[in-house]
């Protein structure tokens, strides 16, 4: 939402670390321009997702598929929330 997710806006520039918009990452259904954009194109852009939505098609072909997920529950316990020092019990 808005001219910076749609250009890249003033960190446009082609580096490492910076991509020109969204829809190089993400499928975009609705670009809505302005900085910040105006109420009554926010309300556009409800009305046009809400009508494609309806319709049961976008105007952009989406590359996502789904699938069977990787998730298998076997977490590494270190990534898991632990108390601070001060609170664990030392003995």
């Amino acid at each position: 939402m808005g001219a910076c997710t749609i250009t890249g806006g003033m960190f446009s520039t082609d580096s490492y670390s910076t991509v020109r918009g969204v829809d190089k990452l993400i499928p975009v259904d609705v670009y809505l321009p302005g900085c910040p954009p105006k109420p009554e194109a926010v309300i556009d852009a409800i009305t046009k997702l809400r009508l494609n939505k309806q319709i049961g098609c976008f105007t952009t072909n989406h590359k996502f598929r789904v699938g069977r997920s990787m998730n298998n529950g076997n977490y590494d316990q270190r990534f898991l929330y632990q108390p601070p020092i001060y609170f664990r019990d030392p003995y």
